[in-house]
């Protein structure tokens, strides 16, 4: 039986199978921006062929959910409100993204005002019932909304509900006993927590890609029934879940495509014994980063999509707009920029020969000889060079530059864009990136890593095996996991113990129910318990990993002590005077999944390299260049820069002064010659 999974991404969508002998294929197709799921289903049948009967799984990470947003593509969606609370969603918060900026424009809500209705209803912060659900006014206001609006989705987000959900549920069934077939999408079942803005902009963009995330699914869900297989879905939190597990919930589809990577990351990290690390995942549009210490990769309580908050927990992914694709621009000042505009898969860069004409960083690659247009993508796709040249020239008559100081001005800022990524999660957040490994993958992750790594002080690159499909192959080794928050405020005190333990109680009894519907026994999940606390008066709060033990042994003493500790390691101080209080229970459940299939990626040949001789240019100067095939390198060859490493789906760059050299798993590990 073959389990396959499948990453979308702006410019190419990946694929990387394995089957019940261990055996691994990978294939890349362009992407179809138009409508993604044809490139996911004409994927699979290139990919596994005649076999496609014996796909048992696909596992699905994609930017469909994320670019809608961004691109305004969703819905036409309205809102139900308690009264009083209509204008909350233009209000948002009063928080600047440039506190210098004299003018500050608030990103545009999903919603337009007109399609925002005001139920009459009111639940106390208690949860106690202050004002009961106006049930015939309220069947006369959806009739009237729809009349008059037409809406594809409803969301709906009274006040207080995540303490009481009874008038959210009411409403839910009202709508559904008058439309059937409309998508209703409840905060009390989205984000049950406090925060009455986030909380109604995360429901609002779930109801907004319900319909869009629900055909796209169901598209390929549909491709998949002759062979019976089962559709998994990537979450932003790292974890895969049923297709139709998410229903609803398609908002935890956003970043689901970089989540996968980091997890992937993460299992290697593990097997290399890397616990201090900086994955750099580079497409065809951006660069996305994160800093994993201990083994784990950071989460966040929420994010936010184009300026948009969304309460769902997220692996901690920075993305700076550096890729492939993104394309040479001179701004008013007359400087040369690089980024954040792409040219995506269609027409993508000059050098596709799709009709692109503005200059690109693989543009630039190509002209200083690092991507060799014969071996594109394996030889399946040949790049145009004199098409790379032309478009560099246009922006050189402007600069007053000849190509290759264009096409070294190019890369030279795409590469300081990444180091700005990096230091974003680094520096900036008191870690030295001088002490983590940088992983390296993508597209063109390995190709600039190096050039990033010397930037940085960075000593040790880590380009594990297929690095261009690299998040498909997080997929393969991603558990099923689901994130459950409920609010709660609550001190802590001696009798905090008992609440904690009955709060967490509650929630694994949901999880244990849910994932009875994805055929998972109760025994198979694992269950980590987490606490976001803060000093009472404080406005934001910290994560707090807790153990079940320990609160049920030395209850409010563990629980203030654990606070503390992680207060003064995120913040710098510990205030001793301030109380402390609980305000968000999270439990994440997972089933874990077995990485066997990372043993298979070995080299299992003793053959000799398949090496050829060139000539690059870099750094103002002509160099003689090895350019090897990395599928005939063997287990523990080097290799000393200049040095070009090309495989199907990705190239990797070793400049002078590094060496490369192929460890365990078949990742190239490069180091400074100083420190092979």
């Amino acid at each position: 039986m073959i389990k396959i999974a499948i990453e979308t991404g702006g410019t190419f969508t990946d694929l990387i199978w394995s089957d019940s002998s261990g055996a691994i294929g990978t294939h890349k197709v362009p992407s179809t921006p138009d409508d993604p799921s044809r490139a996911v289903i004409n994927g699979i049948h290139e990919a596994v062929g005649d076999r496609f009967t014996e796909v048992q799984s696909v596992l699905h990470g994609s930017t469909v959910a994320t670019n809608a947003v961004i691109e305004r593509r969703g819905c036409r969606a309205a809102l139900l409100v308690t009264q009083g609370f209509r204008d909350l969603l233009l209000i948002q918060r009063q928080l600047r993204p440039n506190v210098y900026a004299i003018e500050c424009k608030k990103p545009d809500p999903l919603v337009a005002l007109e399609r925002i209705v005001e139920v009459r209803e009111r639940i106390g912060a208690e949860g106690d019932i202050v004002t009961d659900l106006d049930i015939d006014q309220l069947k006369t206001d959806i009739q009237d909304l729809m009349t008059k609006e037409k809406p594809e989705a409803i969301a709906v987000c009274l006040l207080h509900s995540y303490r009481n959900a009874a008038h959210e549920i009411a409403v839910s069934d009202l709508i559904k006993s008058l439309y059937p077939d409309l998508p209703v999408v409840l905060s009390s079942s989205v984000l049950p927590t406090f925060r009455e803005y986030e909380r109604m902009s995360t429901t609002v963009m779930a109801a907004y890609l319900a319909p869009l995330v629900g055909r796209y699914l169901q598209t390929i869900e549909r491709a998949l029934s002759p062979a019976g297989a089962r559709l998994f879905v990537m979450q932003s939190s790292g974890g895969v879940l049923p297709a139709a597990g998410l229903g609803e919930r398609g908002v935890e589809m956003l970043n689901s495509g970089p989540a996968a990577g980091v997890i992937a990351a993460s299992s290697v990290a593990h097997r290399l014994g890397d616990e201090k690390l900086i994955t750099l995942d580079i497409g065809g549009t951006s660069a996305d980063v994160c800093l994993i210490t201990n083994g784990a990769p950071g989460v966040r309580a929420e994010t936010e999509i184009d300026g948009l908050p969304v309460g769902m927990p997220t692996i901690d992914i920075a993305n700076v707009g550096a890729g492939g694709g993104s394309i040479g621009w001179i701004d008013n000042g007359g400087m040369l920029q690089v980024g954040p505009q792409s040219a995506g898969a269609q027409p993508g860069p000059a050098c596709y020969g799709r009709g692109g004409t503005q200059p690109a960083v693989t543009d630039a690659l190509v002209a200083m000889g690092w991507i060799r247009p014969e071996t594109f993508l394996g030889g399946r796709m040949t790049l145009q060079s004199q098409a790379a040249s032309d478009a560099l020239h246009s922006l050189g008559d402007v600069l007053g530059l000849s190509v290759n100081d264009v096409a070294e001005a190019v890369i030279a800022i795409a590469t300081a864009n990444v180091s700005r990524g990096v230091r974003l999660v680094s520096v900036q957040r008191g870690h030295d990136p001088k002490q983590h490994a940088l992983y390296a993958f993508g597209g063109m992750g390995p190709m600039i890593a190096a050039l990033a790594a010397e930037d940085l002080g960075i000593k040790r690159i880590v380009v594990p095996p297929h690095p261009g499909l690299f998040s498909a192959l997080g997929l393969l080794v991603a558990d099923i996991k689901r994130v459950y928050r409920e609010t709660a405020l609550r001190v802590v005190d001696d009798t905090s113990a008992d609440f904690v333990i009955a709060a967490f109680q509650r929630l694994q009894a949901a999880a244990i129910d849910e994932f009875k519907d994805y055929g998972v026994a109760a025994e198979d999940i694992q269950f980590e318990w987490i606490l976001e606390m803060r000093y009472v008066g404080q406005g934001f709060e910290t994560q707090i990993p807790v153990d079940p033990q320990q609160v049920k042994a030395t209850g409010a003493a563990y629980l203030t002590a654990a606070f503390q500790q992680a207060h003064e390691v995120t913040v710098g101080q510990t205030p001793s005077n301030n109380g402390t209080e609980i305000v968000t229970f999270q439990l994440v459940a997972r089933q874990p999944t077995s990485n066997d299939v990372l043993k298979h990626l070995e080299p299992d040949h003793d053959g000799v390299p398949d090496g050829h001789s060139g000539r690059i240019r870099y750094r103002g100067d002509m160099h003689d260049c090895m350019f090897y095939r990395r599928d005939t390198l063997p287990k523990a060859f080097s290799i000393s820069g200049c040095a070009v490493i090309e495989e199907a789906t990705s190239t990797t760059f070793v400049p002078p002064g590094w060496r490369a050299t192929v460890g365990d798993l078949g990742a190239l590990e490069l180091a400074k010659e100083s420190q092979a």
